[in-house]
């Protein structure tokens, strides 16, 4: 059983609503501090996040857990504050109630690295998506066993129920909800096989849209609450294959950055195929999320699952998987 937070123990000893914020003296009650709110659209997470600004114009972000998972909140400040001691570069901690169940963080700004290398001009890109290895390499030189257990590890369990939201919102609408018993052993053999790959400390979502190159060249990392231990080319594939990124950079360019990731974490031999592997099985998985936001109104997720499933058919048959499940990926 995990411990009582040492960082939830430091703030809820001070008054609530009370900002613990070192060296910011003129900060006062929260609620005094801000004058302006504006709401921030996030991904799939319960969570509420919201832009705060002073009347000095310097903002802030604050992040609300409704009632449901507000116990969440202390865990997930006990794991800032450990990325924080582990030379990850996390936003501060400027005020929090767990009773309320709020805390108010450093704002990195509007523009992720997305935005940082669309901004960019072709040639630069490279030299930015580079910066992003050095988190990375800071995860692998972390032992696993050093990780307190925050978080379940992606194992072959946990992998292979991933994929059954993949058959449950992709699949199943295309064959009346009834994938067929080859398609599912197929799956179970990928999660099983990815089991067995070195593993590492994972921030879990690694992907543009949660890094932000800082001052200096620092890369500010967010969305850092589900950080478990995984496979060993996890969090690299989900940077490099997914979201923005295959459109940022060139096949040149991504061959620099996966061999540059590999020298700069160590990667193991052979990471070249388990690096297929796991893309297949994320690529799976993320079709899942996707199709089930899409259902569920979200219109932001269509043109990347779109997208998705074109990259993935062509890797599904090199892999050897079964025909009907190529099929449906180019029948959607």
């Amino acid at each position: 059983m995990l411990h009582q937070p040492a960082e939830a123990e430091r703030v809820a000893a001070r008054a609530r609503a009370v900002v613990w914020c070192p060296g910011e003296e003129r900060l006062t009650a929260v609620s005094k501090r801000w004058v302006r709110e504006s709401e921030l659209v996030g991904d799939a997470s319960s969570r509420r996040y919201a832009r705060l600004w002073d009347e000095l114009g310097q903002s802030a972000v604050v992040v609300r857990y409704p009632s449901t998972v507000r116990a969440r909140l202390a865990l997930d400040l006990e794991v800032r504050s450990w990325c924080e001691a582990h030379a990850l570069r996390v936003p501060a901690l400027l005020s929090a109630d767990l009773e309320e169940g709020w805390a108010v963080l450093e704002d990195f700004g509007e523009d992720d690295a997305e935005r940082q290398l669309a901004a960019a001009g072709p040639e630069a890109r490279l030299e930015l998506a580079l910066l992003a290895i050095d988190p990375l390499a800071a995860l692998a030189d972390i032992s696993p066993q050093e990780l307190p257990p925050f978080n379940p590890p992606l194992d072959r369990a946990r992998m292979r129920w991933e994929l059954s939201g993949f058959e449950l919102w992709f699949l199943g609408p295309r064959c009346d909800g009834r994938p067929s018993a080859k398609v599912g052993r197929w799956l179970d053999d990928l999660a099983e096989e990815i089991d067995a790959h070195p593993k590492r400390v994972c921030h879990r979502d690694y992907h543009l849209n949660n890094l932000f190159v800082l001052g200096g060249g620092e890369v500010g990392v967010i969305d850092y609450q589900d950080l478990l231990v995984g496979p060993d080319t996890y969090d690299a594939v989900s940077l490099l294959e997914e979201r923005g990124m295959p459109r940022l950079l060139d096949e040149r360019q991504r061959l620099t950055w996966r061999t540059t990731w590999a020298t700069s974490t160590l990667a193991a031999p052979r990471w070249e195929s388990r690096w297929r592997t796991v893309r297949i099985q994320r690529g799976l998985k993320v079709l899942g999320t996707f199709a089930r936001l899409t259902a569920g109104g979200a219109s932001g997720y269509a043109e990347w699952l779109e997208e998705l499933r074109g990259i993935l058919a062509p890797l599904l048959e090199a892999a050897a998987a079964p025909r009907e499940l190529v099929d449906l990926l180019l029948d959607w």
